[in-house]
């Protein structure tokens, strides 16, 4: 897959074009629909299929004093993209020229005169251009315009809700990872460098890795979580501590520990991906050390219950 910095860089060279709009956070089941269906397009006509999103993400623009947290990076999203087979990325700064164009700007200027697209995949409730007033409604006349498809795929229902990125946030602020991942497909996972920490852990005989998670990124809520990590060839689980270290601190900076079990070896600056499988407790503050240490011995009592029932098959080496 090509990523492509600047819809102005993109390099059209007559062949055709498929092109999936939205910003595709966390790329979740009915992201996933829309990719599939602009690739399954793309293939048929002998053409090629592109992804097309803002890079800051436009509600971070439009809306400055609300906390907006993606669920994936730019990377997270163009590395999963290019294993779903798109061809072209293309990531377009989401600025203020942006921002005030209208709806029909929107399209003359991005999918006619630019990418001259032979087809667009939407999601059923895409809004795009100034204000989000542009419609799929309006895409749909515009299409016969100018001369190119619409589709619009339809809400992806699972369980009574509609899939949404919105959806996902929720879940995941409280901590309910297991039901994130019904609706994303897979595991909720943060990327981060492993860090120097105050190496606490390890004199509580838990050495565990300080993961640098970018800044304006979700995490889950506060709390204890088993997760699974890949990396060297290898799978393993690890407890994983989100929280603000209550018990030694009274802050409010939240970090991410990783302790990962049956592991013996130095991670620090490593790129560790976190698979979020299963929340095993909320943070809870200790009058002492003595009682931290008891709870942890506790929590990976239970997370190696939970392995051996629930998550034996991701395992491919002995780690429980």
């Amino acid at each position: 897959m090509l990523i492509v910095y600047g819809a102005a860089n993109y390099q059209h060279t007559g062949e055709k074009l498929f092109l999936s709009l939205g910003n595709f956070d966390g790329l979740h089941m009915a992201h996933r629909l829309i990719v599939k269906r602009t690739c399954s397009l793309a293939w048929q006509a002998g053409a090629k299929s592109a992804v097309f999103l803002f890079d800051p993400h436009p509600v971070t623009r439009l809306y400055p004093e609300k906390e907006f947290l993606l669920l994936s990076s730019v990377k997270m999203r163009a590395e999963a993209l290019a294993q779903m087979g798109i061809d072209y990325l293309i990531v377009e700064e989401f600025n203020e020229r942006v921002a005030a164009l209208s709806p029909f700007r929107f399209v003359t200027d991005y999918l006619v005169q630019i990418f001259t697209v032979t087809g667009v995949v939407i999601g059923f409730d895409h809004t795009f251009g100034r204000g989000g007033r542009g419609t799929p409604v309006h895409l749909l006349k515009w299409g016969e315009q100018f001369i190119f498809t619409v589709e619009v795929v339809p809400p992806v229902i699972i369980g009574n809700e509609i899939v949404s990125s919105s959806l996902i946030r929720e879940l995941l602020s409280r901590g309910e990872v297991k039901d994130a991942a019904r609706y994303l497909g897979e595991y909720f996972k943060i990327s981060g460098q492993v860090v120097c920490g105050e190496g606490r852990g390890r004199m509580l005989g838990f050495p565990t890795a300080n993961l640098h998670v970018p800044e304006g990124l979700l995490l889950p809520a506060k709390g204890v979580y088993l997760c699974s990590i890949a990396f060297w060839g290898k799978r393993y689980f690890a407890l994983t501590n989100i929280g603000s270290k209550p018990t030694f601190h009274h802050n409010k900076k939240i970090s991410v520990e990783v302790f990962l079990l049956d592991f013996n070896g130095d991670l620090y600056g490593e790129e560790l991906t976190v698979a979020f499988l299963h929340r095993i407790r909320k943070e809870i503050t200790f009058a002492k050390a003595g009682s931290l240490v008891e709870q942890i011995r506790n929590d990976e009592k239970r997370a190696r219950e939970l392995i051996r029932r629930d998550y034996a098959s991701l395992a491919d080496n002995a780690c429980c």
